[in-house]
């Protein structure tokens, strides 16, 4: 049943969805994910997903667990909505085969400034309990 329904279930889901390649390039989203940042699919589908980034760090670093097939949780973001900075909270992982990066399956939610703060600070302790965790080791 899901599977003659799951267009459908993509494509009117109530979270954003997208996709990006290897080259940065995004190849699909949903509705959802183009009303909450106000673009018509031809000014967002088929470009550079640098062009709608705020922190261009932020996205170095998630497209540098993306490349390595590492999946991400809860990653605060800001992106250039159409109108406004809007703040996001993504989580993705990278469709492969045979170790080949084909794209991204990316699933965002639009947050508070508040709630995007405190993300943040949650995400940079999560990497700093993981890098003191990792210095223990001999």
């Amino acid at each position: 049943m899901l599977i003659e329904q799951a267009l459908d279930f993509i494509k009117n889901s109530n979270i954003g969805i997208h996709t990006v390649s290897s080259e940065g390039i995004i190849e699909y989203a949903n509705d959802h994910e183009l009303n909450i940042l106000g673009y018509s699919e031809e000014e967002y589908v088929g470009h550079h997903v640098s062009e709608f980034q705020f922190d261009k760090s932020c996205l170095d670093q998630m497209m540098n667990k993306l490349v390595k097939l590492e999946s991400f949780t809860n990653f605060p973001a800001m992106v250039y909505g159409k109108h406004k900075v809007l703040y996001m909270l993504y989580n993705s992982s990278v469709y492969e085969n045979e170790s080949e990066f084909i794209h991204t399956r990316c699933f965002g939610s639009e947050i508070s400034e508040s709630v995007y703060y405190a993300c943040k600070r949650e995400y940079k302790k999560s990497l700093t309990h993981r890098v003191g965790t990792l210095s223990s080791y001999p």
